[in-house]
C-alpha cells in the first residue's frame, strides 16, 4: 500500500530498516497475492465459461486445496517422487528410460499443455502453467524486457507495444489481458478492453496489433524427434540471430571477456547493447538423456524461464517454445530437423 511504502522508505533513509520490516512487507505481498489468485480461480471456474464449475460447494472444494507459492519464486526444483512433479517436465536426475516412459504415456488432451504460435513465422510460445508472462517488445532506450519478445516476428513494425498483454496462468488454464496497448489485442476477432482478461482456448485465434498468433496444444516433443537427427538452437529474439547448440554435454551462455579469461560457448557479447545485463558467465546448459537443463550461475540479474525466476543451482529442463530471458537477452528455445544424408552415387 502507498502507505507502507512511505514508511518503509523513511525507515531506509534513516537506516532504521530492519528484518521485522522486510518481513511485514513479505507478508502484505502474500496475502495480496493469495487475493489474486483467489479472484483469479473463481473467475476461471465461472459459470460464464465453457467447462466452468457452478456449484458453489465445489468451487470451495477446489480453494481449500490452492497452495501457496513461494513468493520469491515461481518456478519449483523438479526432483524425482515430488508429488506435483509435471509428467511434461522431467528431471534430470531421471534415467533415460523413464524419462522415455513419462513421455509416451498416454494422457487426456484436456491436460496437455498450451502453446501459442505466431502465423508468420512459427515461432512457438510455451504458456506456463503458473504465473504470470508478459508479451511485448524489447526497448533499448528504456531498458525494458517483457518475458516473450516480439520484434523479430514483425519485422520492424512497431505495432507491438512494449507491455502489450499478459497472460495469466493458473492450474494449466490462461487469460489474456490487454495492458492499455496502442493497437490493441483480439481473441478470435473481438477486440478486449483494457483490463478485461478472456480464458484461452485451443483453435483461438489471437491478434496483438499487426501479429497473429494461434492457440494450439503442445505436442510430445521426444516422440516427434526421436529417431531423427535434429539440432537445438537459441534464437535471439530482438535480432533474429540463431545460435546453434555445439556438441558438448555443457553449454556455458554469457558474454566473452579475454581480459579476464572467460570464454564461454554461446557469447551473447555479440548482441551490443542487448548484452548490457549479461553477467560473463550467465547460465549453462547441459544435455542428458536427450534433454536439455538449464541453470543460473549465480548472475548479477538472475535469468528467468517463461517469466519465472530460476533459483541458482536449479536445473529446469527445456522444451520447445520456452523462452529464456538472461539479462536482457531473450532467447528461444527450439529444435530443428536436419536432412538426412544423401548416399554417394557410384
Amino acid at each position: 500500500m502507498p502507505e507502507e511504502k512511505v514508511e518503509i522508505w523513511k525507515a531506509f533513509v534513516a537506516k532504521q530498516d530492519t528484518e521485522e520490516i522486510r518481513q511485514f512487507l513479505q507478508e502484505r505481498c502474500i496475502l495480496r497475492q493469495e487475493d489474486e489468485e483467489r479472484a483469479l480461480y473463481e473467475e476461471l471456474v465461472s459459470p460464464v465459461h465453457e467447462g466452468g464449475i457452478s456449484e458453489g460447494a465445489k468451487v470451495a472444494e477446489d480453494l481449500s486445496e490452492v497452495k501457496r507459492p513461494d513468493p520469491r519464486h515461481l518456478t519449483r526444483p523438479l526432483t524425482i517422487g515430488q508429488a506435483d512433479v509435471m509428467p511434461s517436465r522431467p528431471t534430470a536426475t531421471a534415467p533415460l528410460q523413464e524419462l522415455l516412459e513419462v513421455e509416451e504415456q498416454p494422457e487426456p488432451s484436456e491436460v496437455l499443455p498450451c502453446s501459442l504460435v505466431v502465423v508468420s513465422t512459427g515461432h512457438r510460445i510455451s504458456l506456463p502453467a503458473e504465473g504470470e508472462l508478459i508479451l511485448g517488445r524489447i526497448d533499448l532506450d528504456l531498458s525494458f524486457t517483457p518475458d516473450v519478445d516480439l520484434t523479430s516476428d514483425i519485422q520492424g513494425v512497431q505495432s507491438i507495444s512494449r507491455r502489450h498483454a499478459k497472460i495469466a496462468a493458473f492450474r494449466g488454464r490462461h487469460l489474456i489481458e490487454d495492458l492499455g496497448s496502442t493497437n490493441g489485442t483480439k481473441v478470435n476477432g473481438r477486440p478486449l478492453n483494457q483490463g478485461q482478461r478472456v480464458p484461452l482456448q485451443p483453435g483461438d485465434h489471437i491478434t496483438l496489433g499487426l501479429c497473429e498468433l494461434t492457440c494450439n496444444r503442445t505436442p510430445r516433443w521426444l516422440g516427434i524427434y526421436r529417431g531423427r537427427p535434429y539440432r537445438a538452437f537459441f534464437l535471439v529474439t530482438f535480432s533474429g540471430n540463431r545460435y546453434y547448440f555445439p556438441p558438448k554435454p555443457e553449454i556455458i551462455l554469457g558474454c566473452s571477456d579475454p581480459e579476464r579469461g572467460v570464454t564461454v560457448d554461446i557469447d551473447l557479447g555479440q548482441q551490443g547493447r542487448l548484452a548490457a545485463r549479461t553477467s560473463p558467465r550467465h547460465a549453462r546448459v547441459i544435455e542428458e538423456g536427450g534433454l536439455h537443463f538449464v541453470e543460473d550461475l549465480g548472475s548479477t540479474h538472475g535469468t528467468k524461464l517463461n517469466g519465472s525466476f530460476l533459483e541458482v543451482g536449479e536445473l529446469v529442463p527445456l522444451h520447445p517454445g520456452d523462452h529464456l530471458c538472461v539479462g536482457s537477452c531473450i532467447l528461444y528455445y527450439d529444435l530443428e530437423i536436419q536432412a538426412e544424408p544423401k548416399g554417394v552415387e557410384a
